[in-house]
């Protein structure tokens, strides 16, 4: 008798969950629309690799102003010239020769 009781409990289980199943997935959107307001109101910084280091050139006083900052700087976060944007890199492999470079905008 008691293992009947658990095999109906189970059973019950198994049906109400197949009840809330089709409700949660109701809820998963494949797509949508992101609404944006606001304004850019200044040109991108534009950042060029070279040997061991990035020239960031960023528009300052209606010009274009370049800086240098190292991998090592980048890696490590410290940004010199930070008051336009903030350069980092990471590594994606153990050799070193793929990275992600991010640039935040202040």
């Amino acid at each position: 008798m008691f293992k009947s009781a658990a095999c109906i409990i189970s059973g019950l289980g198994l049906i109400l969950s197949s009840f809330f199943s089709p409700a949660y997935s109701a809820t998963i959107e494949n797509g949508g629309v992101i609404h944006f307001r606001g304004a850019v109101v200044a040109d991108p910084c534009e950042v060029a690799p070279q040997h061991q280091q990035f020239a960031i050139s960023c528009p300052e006083n209606n010009r274009m102003k370049t800086h240098t900052i190292s991998y090592d700087e980048a890696l490590r976060g410290h940004h010199p010239h930070s008051n336009l944007a903030a350069v980092t890199m990471k590594y994606l492999n153990e050799e070193k020769t793929l990275a992600v470079v991010q640039v935040d905008y202040r």
